[in-house]
């Protein structure tokens, strides 16, 4: 499946490396930056005039693909209408724990025979857990950040939470997309079990994957650099990988 024209959701730091990639190919085109406020845009150059803030105006547009960058809500709101007329690449894949979105996603691409594309984000190993799914018994994420990046303050400090990845995406939608993507890789969301844990001046964010099945046994651990909010710093070279692999190929799924 060949894609052409491409919009963009997310202005941040995912949102801009996309942009900063698919802009570089003169097959290519983009044509939306959807951003919340365009005021608050600091991004100059070829980028301000397809910058817009209109929702309506810019789904409007029939692009072949939308890259999603920038939080559960707008695919809530969006995905299914997205996916009536465009492929879509949802990097805030812990939407995908609300049962009424996935139902609304799997239902509009079945109708319109586009496809969802699940990326890997800042994890990798995913390949593994699809082919094992046959034979795994447990897998249990435990994401550490500082407090700030969970949302909480500075001081925080120990697990804040234990529970379902279904759980961990609804209490924590922005920190958690890694868990989501193991979870739908895997055992799904009920079954991969989350940790979360607050440490006071953490400067890296480190996953910790322990997966457990029939004669086997994995430990993957990830660490990467905060860059000031929620992502890590491999986090927008894991996007720019995924989204070459689905322009190059475009027939993955699992990305």
């Amino acid at each position: 499946m060949a894609y052409k024209s491409i919009g963009i959701v997310g202005g941040g730091v995912i949102g801009q490396a996309l942009f900063d990639y698919v802009s570089k190919h003169d097959s290519l085109s983009v044509e939306y930056v959807l951003v919340s406020d365009v005021r608050r845009s600091t991004r100059q150059g070829a980028i301000t005039r397809i910058l817009t803030d209109d929702v309506d105006a810019a789904l409007s547009q029939k692009v072949d693909l939308v890259l999603e960058a920038a939080n559960p809500d707008f695919l809530h709101a969006h995905a299914s209408r997205i996916l009536e007329s465009s492929s879509l690449c949802g990097f805030s894949c812990s939407a995908l724990a609300t049962e009424a979105t996935e139902d609304a996603i799997l239902a509009s691409a079945g109708r319109s025979g586009r496809r969802f594309y699940l990326p890997h984000g800042g994890i990798f190993g995913l390949d593994g857990l699809i082919d094992g799914r046959p034979v795994l018994n447990s897998v249990t994420i435990t994401t550490t950040k500082s407090g700030p990046s969970l949302g909480g303050a500075a001081d925080l400090h120990g697990v804040v939470f234990d529970g379902s990845t279904r759980d961990a995406c609804i209490q924590f939608p922005r920190n958690v997309n890694v868990h989501a993507a193991i979870a739908w890789a895997g055992l799904g969301f009920d079954r991969t079990r989350s940790i979360i844990v607050a440490e006071p001046n953490a400067t890296v964010m480190t996953h910790q994957i322990r997966i457990i099945g029939d004669n086997l046994e994995w430990n993957i651990t990830a660490q990467s650099r905060s860059l000031g909010g929620v992502t890590g710093s491999y986090t927008p070279k894991s996007a720019v990988g995924s989204v070459a692999r689905i322009l190059n190929s475009g027939i993955i799924a699992n990305v």
